[in-house]
């Protein structure tokens, strides 16, 4: 019951998605109507053309050649007609009209062929109206559903994207986005036309024969019990299908990412081996998806051909009985079989496939279910401006409960350059990471102007934070596009001049489409050197009071070197920078240098003055310098 509750829930959430859309929903459930009507209606019409085909060959023959049973088994049946349309009328005067109405207009096969031909171009308008207006709803609500997981993802914290795998992400945003289409498709198709088409078809089927029709709904509980069972099995073997198949789509991207480093180890046969070991786990869990839906679908379809065997066998004798008409038993049986059972049979077979769409859509709410860890506070405010400092107050920081910055106490004058110097996993990068808010500190503060940082609006702390790292990031996009992150309204004037100040204009003019030269996926189309004065051109473009420089020249060559620090020493004029720099040699001008070990603060002072200490600052100096 749980289950069926959740799975009611999931499709309800996903037609909440139309609401938006609610005109377009409205016309499609009219249109489908319609066309439904318009089909039972023709259908309609196979009782009075084979009552006058079995009429027409009683007037034709002899009366010679009338055998005494015929004519007894006529006189019977015509005597029968007459009893239950007596019946009828006097049940109800309603039927009674429908009934004569009805046999005006299907006195003869012309009238009947008319009246089937004005029906075709009604079945044509409406089924063609009825397509085209779900799937626009399908597809306005599942663009609805990427954006919203766009907008929702990009705003969560930087430690939710480190524990997640990007190809993870991936996964949910294209394989668990095309399960969820296909869920919509059912939705919004067989979920709301078949039933509409089974009431019909039992309205009809009533109208044919009432017995008949209530031996039909024996049929109900033999369809719906396997196909819950199987249901359950669809919806928990597709979600495992689907998490493996992120495994797959995670391990494709990490092997093309780094096809350098395949390349150069000779890991060719190490990646295609851990490939398909993947691809082995996908295919088992698919596998036993599959087996699922076949149960289902096969059930289904013998439980269809068992009860339409039973109709015909069961209207077989009624009909030698003179309880119906030849005519009624064949519209029953037509309408049971195109209307009612087949209706049944989809129905029971987009149960299975909406529980495996349902698993990709319960991955998906997930995603949209998970809320950013930082996010503003309700009294937060604007930061205009630094006025003063930037000061860190009794920090303390961890990872999932591993210690990394231990009591940080630290004040950063406006306009200082602070150097953050130490060993490898001594918190460095950590430290300022805390600055813009990736992360936020277990205990203590971080304020401007005296203002913690938790307390200022986060969009307009990172207006005032301009950020250089050494791994650098451009977009597969033009160069000018990449500058433009750094101020989105800047004009071409602004962009050349940040550019010129970052030492790359003049390679950029030589370039054929110059600005509009696209660089190619993470800038492969550069070189080191030139993806670094990008970035600056980009942070010199923000022109943003606070600079964070993460080792922004390391893994240089001494010309690229040489370019990118004199477009760094022009961006750090007049602004609070913050440097981390393997080279202690970049950072002797430094105003004060902070040294970090062990996640704590050891040392600060200036180059000269550390170097007089014999601690920790003049031992890294001096192994550097040796080396």
């Amino acid at each position: 019951m749980f289950r069926n509750n959740n799975m009611i829930s999931e499709c309800a959430r996903l037609l909440a998605y139309s609401k938006p859309h609610w005109k377009m929903v409205i016309l499609t459930l009219i249109c489908m109507g319609l066309f439904t009507l318009f089909i039972g209606a023709q259908l309609a019409l196979i009782k009075p053309v084979i009552d006058h085909l079995i009429k027409g060959e009683t007037v034709r023959s002899s009366p010679g050649t009338y055998s005494l049973q015929e004519k007894r088994y006529s006189r019977d049946m015509v005597s029968s007609l007459r009893q239950k349309t007596a019946t009828r009328i006097k049940e109800t005067t309603f039927i009674s009209k429908l009934e004569k109405l009805s046999k005006k207009i299907t006195s003869s096969f012309t009238l009947i062929g008319i009246l089937a031909a004005f029906m075709a171009p009604f079945i044509f308008a409406f089924d063609y109206l009825q397509t085209y207006l779900k799937n626009h709803v399908m597809w306005s609500v599942l663009t609805d559903i990427r954006n919203r997981l766009c907008e929702h993802l990009l705003p969560q914290s930087l430690s939710y994207f480190e524990n997640k795998k990007s190809g993870e992400l991936i996964s949910r945003l294209t394989n668990d986005i095309t399960a969820t289409q296909f869920g919509l498709s059912i939705l919004f198709d067989s979920v709301l036309l078949q039933p509409m088409r089974l009431l019909c078809g039992l309205g009809l089927a009533f109208y044919f024969s009432w017995k008949l029709s209530l031996f039909t709904f024996v049929l109900f509980p033999l369809v719906i019990i396997p196909v819950l069972i199987f249901g359950r099995k669809i919806k928990k073997y597709g979600r495992r299908s689907l998490a493996h198949l992120g495994e797959l789509t995670d391990a494709m991207r990490e092997m093309f990412t780094g096809i350098r480093i395949v390349k150069a180890f000779k890991m060719e046969n190490e990646e295609v081996i851990e490939f398909k070991n993947i691809n082995s786990r996908f295919f088992k869990r698919m596998m036993q998806t599959v087996k699922a839906k076949a149960l289902n679908a096969g059930t289904t379809e013998f439980i269809y051909s068992l009860g339409l065997a039973v109709i015909i066998i069961v209207g077989g004798y009624v009909v030698t009985t003179d309880k119906i008409t030849p005519g009624a038993l064949g519209g029953f049986v037509t309408v049971t079989g195109f209307m009612i059972l087949t209706s049944i049979k989809k129905l029971a077979k987009c149960y299975g496939n909406l529980q495996e769409s349902l698993a990709g859509a319960s991955r998906v709410f997930e995603l949209l279910d998970q809320h950013p860890s930082i996010t503003d506070n309700p009294d937060a405010v604007e930061l205009r401006k630094i006025e003063k400092d930037v000061a860190f107050k009794n920090v303390n920081f961890a990872y999932d409960s591993i210690p990394v910055l231990r009591d940080i106490n630290l004040t950063v004058e406006k306009g200082q350059i602070i150097a953050i110097v130490g060993e490898s996993g001594a918190g460095k990068s950590t430290l300022l990471d805390l600055v813009p808010r990736f992360y936020d500190p277990l205990n203590g503060t971080i304020e401007i102007d005296g203002t913690d940082i938790r307390l200022i609006k986060r969009d307009s702390l990172l207006e005032q934070i301009a950020i250089v790292n050494q791994q650098t990031f451009l977009f597969n996009r033009s160069f000018k596009d990449n500058i433009l992150c750094g101020r989105i309204d800047a004009s071409s004037e602004e962009i050349e001049d940040a550019a010129k100040a970052a030492n790359i204009h003049d390679f950029i003019t030589t370039l054929p489409n110059g600005y509009d030269a696209v660089v190619g996926e993470q800038g492969v189309k550069l070189s080191g050197g030139q993806r670094q004065r990008v970035t600056i051109a980009r942070a010199i473009l923000k022109n943003a009071p606070i600079l964070i420089l993460d080792e922004a020249t390391s893994s240089l060559d001494s010309e690229s070197e040489k370019l990118v620090q004199e477009a760094l020493d022009y961006l750090m004029k007049d602004k609070t920078t913050f440097v981390i720099a393997h080279r202690l040699s970049t950072i002797r001008h430094a105003d004060k240098i902070v040294v970090l070990k062990n996640g704590c603060i050891v040392e600060t002072g200036t180059h000269d003055e550390l170097i007089e200490k014999e601690g920790e600052y003049k031992k890294l100096y001096r192994i550097q310098f040796e080396t």
